[in-house]
This record gives structure tokens, C-alpha cells and sequence, in this order.
């Protein structure tokens, strides 16, 4: 917050006809509480949610499409992984203004180096075996293992589209998953991973930037390392996670006044003199949106170096259907042993059935 009043009043200088009441929302409150101040037309004239609501609120009627507005301007200064997340269809929901995403952890003090490679992370869990720490705790929920196939070349889900296992990608992938649960436990969906890292019995962990401060806090910050993604040997291309941001939203139906003071402000936010401000650890600690090259350094400059490499998470949820279907593939491969062209066969059926 407070790096956010400070360019509000940087802002204000400029503008001083231009009124602000900011008001901070905890992350678990923040859904009900904008839904609840629409239904009785208080909405703000400017909110940061997540870029996965975005779809949502323009289904709703709660936010306004900016396709009309001066995005022309803005789009060149962000980096386009950001800019997908706001990208509808048709429409632009939002304004990207700090990144997100899926990064890999390392406790540097049971893993003192990265692991270059999946065959070198594998060889490096080794020495964890028959000890209460392990090399890394999987997750292999859908969100974190999709974008693992980015090393077989292509993504393995486009937006809208259904899976597909066809061609080369489809058994890289799973061989790519089977191989890497050699390095620790493979668990679906649970806070396992994560905890084990929080307390100092993982080497490794695949989770969310936004988990950052909390690892920093009870680890230690000099033991948390943002490793680069590791190479899959077999193609020789890296392992990738997804990318998300936090938006600014508009609210529908603003006043003309209103909606030119917003996008000002927004306009400002998204310059590279505010990115940098957002981005400082000592205050808000933004991974920033803004195309051009950034002095990040420590972890932030990790973590961003390591989204650039991602791929942006679809703004359109997942089949539910197709999640279990590859949930189930990954689950044969990595924890069943089940042949990889066994289980691919058995998914591709699975899928064409959906």
C-alpha cells in the first residue's frame, strides 16, 4: 500500500483535480465484497483482481470492456505474456499491472546448486532417499503440470480448445512426468508440496510467486532460491509454468470524468518510472509488466527472469472432464508405472469420448 500512495501522490501532483479513496481488501474478502458493492451500484471506478476473474466479471456486467479505449498506446510497453491476460476474445477486460506465476523453488541449504537438467534434479533428489527430507515434493495437478509440456515443443492445451495428445507432444509429456517423479513424491492437488518446503524438508518445490514472502519469512530469505527452469534432455527445451497477472479493472457504466481519471492513473501505473517504483523490495515488491529490460535483482530478478519463460494461463477454465482425464495419465505414468504409451492410448481414447 504504501508504494501505491506514493504514486498517487506523484500522480496527484500532476493532477490535483483528481480525488482518491483507496481502500485495501484482504485477498479472501475481496470477490464478495465487489460483488456485493455492485449490487448496490458502489463499485469502485478502478480495482486490482486477479486476471482470472476477468471473464467473470465481464459476464456479469461489473467491468468495462476497454477494446474502445486507448489501448493501442499501452499494449507496445507491456510484455505480451501480461497483456494475455487481458485479451478476451473480442475484448479487453482490463489492464495488466504485475505478474504472476509458477516458478521453481530451492532451499539452498539441503540443494546448494541448481539442477541444470530433469535427469541432473533427479540424480541431485538421490542422497534425500531413506531421509525425512526429500528432492522435491511433486504436484501434479493439472495447473502445474500442463505447462510442463512447452519442453516437448508445443502447449499441450490452447485456449478453448480441448488436449492434445497427438503427434510428439503427447508422449514427451508423459515421459517427461515419469521421468521427473524420480526426483521426489508426485501428490494431486494438495498443500503437501507446499508444506513440506515451508518447514525445510523439500530441496525443491514448484509453486506460486505470490507464496514468495512466506517462504522468505520462515525459511529465511538467503535460503530461498528462484531456480531457472531445467532443461528436459530429451528435447533439449526447458520446463515452463504458467503466467498470470493482477488487472485493473473499470468499473461498467462510469462517468466520463471518472472513467479519463481512471485511465490516466492506469496509464501511469504502466509507465516504466511507476513499474520500477511498484517493483522495489522494500515496498511493494511488483513483478512488473512493462516490456523493457528491468535492474531486478535477488529473487525478484529470479522469479521474473523465470516467468519470461512461461506461457500464460488461459483466461477460459478447463474442462473439468479434461482435467481428470490428464490428472489420471499423469497419475499412471508417475505413481501406477504404467507404460507411457499404455496410458497415453487410454487418454486419447478418454478424451475423444468427452
Amino acid at each position: 500500500m504504501r508504494s501505491i500512495n506514493e504514486l498517487i501522490r506523484s500522480f496527484q501532483g500532476r493532477n490535483p483535480e483528481v480525488v482518491f479513496a483507496v481502500a485495501y481488501v484482504p485477498p479472501d474478502e475481496l470477490r464478495t465484497t465487489l460483488e456485493q458493492a455492485y449490487s448496490v451500484g458502489e463499485l469502485p471506478s478502478l480495482f486490482l483482481a486477479p486476471s482470472m476473474w476477468g471473464p467473470e466479471l465481464m459476464d456479469a456486467g461489473m467491468i468495462l470492456d476497454l477494446s474502445n479505449q486507448r489501448v493501442d498506446q499501452l499494449k507496445p510497453i507491456v510484455h505480451n505474456l501480461a497483456w494475455s491476460q487481458v485479451e478476451y476474445r473480442d475484448k479487453v477486460l482490463g489492464l495488466p499491472i504485475r505478474m504472476h506465476g509458477n516458478v521453481l523453488y530451492r532451499n539452498r541449504e539441503l540443494a546448494s546448486v541448481p539442477a541444470a537438467t530433469v535427469e541432473a534434479l533427479v540424480e541431485a533428489a538421490r542422497p534425500f532417499r531413506g531421509t525425512p527430507a526429500v528432492g522435491i515434493n511433486l504436484d501434479y495437478g493439472y495447473s502445474t503440470i500442463v505447462p510442463f509440456a512447452l519442453a516437448c515443443g508445443s502447449p499441450l492445451v490452447q485456449e478453448g480448445a480441448a488436449p492434445d495428445l497427438q503427434g510428439e507432444v503427447g508422449p514427451c509429456w508423459l515421459g517427461l512426468l515419469q521421468e521427473l517423479s524420480g526426483a521426489g513424491s508426485v501428490s494431486f492437488s494438495s498443500e503437501l508440496d507446499r508444506e513440506a518446503f515451508q518447514v525445510g524438508q523439500a530441496g525443491w518445490l514448484v509453486e506460486s510467486t505470490e507464496i514468495y514472502a512466506s517462504f522468505a519469512n520462515t525459511l529465511g530469505e538467503g535460503k530461498v532460491a528462484v531456480d531457472p527452469w531445467p532443461l528436459y534432455e530429451e528435447t533439449g527445451q526447458q520446463l515452463a509454468g504458467y503466467v498470470w497477472t493482477e488487472n485493473l479493472y473499470f468499473r461498467v457504466r462510469p462517468e466520463p470524468t471518472d472513467l479519463e481519471a481512471a485511465w490516466a492513473f492506469a496509464a501511469f501505473l504502466l509507465s516504466a518510472d511507476a513499474q520500477l517504483a511498484l517493483s522495489n523490495p522494500a515496498g511493494a515488491g511488483n513483478l512488473p509488466v512493462y516490456a523493457g529490460a528491468f535492474p531486478l535483482v535477488g529473487a525478484l530478478g529470479q522469479m521474473h527472469q523465470a516467468l519470461l519463460g512461461g506461457i500464460s494461463r488461459p483466461l477460459d477454465p478447463p474442462e473439468p472432464k479434461h482435467v481428470e482425464i490428464l490428472e489420471r495419465a499423469a497419475r499412471a505414468v508417475s505413481v501406477q508405472g504404467t507404460a507411457v504409451d499404455v496410458a497415453l492410448r487410454k487418454a486419447i481414447e478418454e478424451l475423444a469420448d468427452v
